[in-house]
């Protein structure tokens, strides 16, 4: 009996954590204009997810402990403790002005935990609907939702010329270096139409590396070992446009 009532809420605290991520997509999606590129790239990062189903979940659990000792425990109370921890994360990590803002938005979806929590009811067939939008976003985790059209590339020894039609999302370019160098590049865009347009580097699992700019329009990469990078090129909305990438190394 102990054990179903702790499966129970459990899955009720599952249930509010999906209706609050699931508004959360929701408005990115639109805030994005419905593009997909740009929304994955949001979707995947996995701090996000924690926040949801890992800090908001054991929030939860505390909030029900501290219940115990504020008899009754009205929603109401609920309700300021669930703003309270919303706050809360932000305050230990940012600079207080950034930490109020940020946490104005994490007490609202911290509500919206509650309200999904209280409110959708996993005897209701309609509550399993809040699973349907993390669901799907993990589901588009692993796709690439880059966009191509009249793509036409020239490969050469250290460089790379593009144009295109349309190009919304990134272009990866590979990049060796050995031990100890240090790979310049710089990246000439040509964006007649579009929304915005960036530059980054990955490592070869997919994340992030560190560049440092060098001059005007010069990065560089530093290998610590042999290995492949790439200098990604990123376009949201590009219309008619293209870029050249140019790289040399240097030990």
């Amino acid at each position: 009996m102990k054990k179903q009532l702790m499966m129970s809420r459990l899955l009720e605290k599952l249930i509010g954590a999906s209706f609050s991520i699931s508004i959360f997509f929701i408005i990115l999606f639109m805030g994005s204009g419905f593009n997909l590129f740009e929304f994955h790239n949001t979707v995947r990062v996995p701090v996000l997810w924690m926040i949801f189903f890992g800090y908001g979940i054991i929030s939860s659990l505390v909030i029900d402990a501290i219940g115990k000792f504020m008899p009754p425990f009205s929603f109401a109370k609920q309700i300021l403790l669930y703003i309270l921890f919303g706050y809360l994360i932000f305050l230990f990590f940012m600079p207080i002005e950034f930490a109020l803002l940020a946490g104005t938005v994490g007490a609202l979806f911290s509500f919206l935990f509650l309200l999904g929590k209280e409110k959708l009811k996993a005897s209701r067939w309609y509550s399993w609907l809040v699973f349907a939008v993390p669901l799907v976003c993990l589901g588009m985790i692993p796709f690439d939702h880059t966009s191509k059209v009249g793509w036409h590339e020239v490969v050469g020894d250290s460089s790379v010329e593009v144009e295109y039609d349309y190009f919304n999302g990134e272009h990866l370019i590979p990049i060796v270096g050995g031990h100890g160098e240090k790979v310049y590049f710089v990246v000439e865009h040509l964006f007649n139409g579009g929304d915005s347009y960036g530059v980054s580097v990955y490592g070869e699992g997919g994340d992030y590396v560190g560049m440092s700019e060098e001059g005007k329009d010069v990065f560089s990469v530093e290998f610590e070992e042999e290995s492949i990078k790439y200098i990604v090129v990123q376009a949201i909305e590009g219309k008619q446009g293209g870029f050249q990438v140019k790289w040399w190394n240097e030990e």
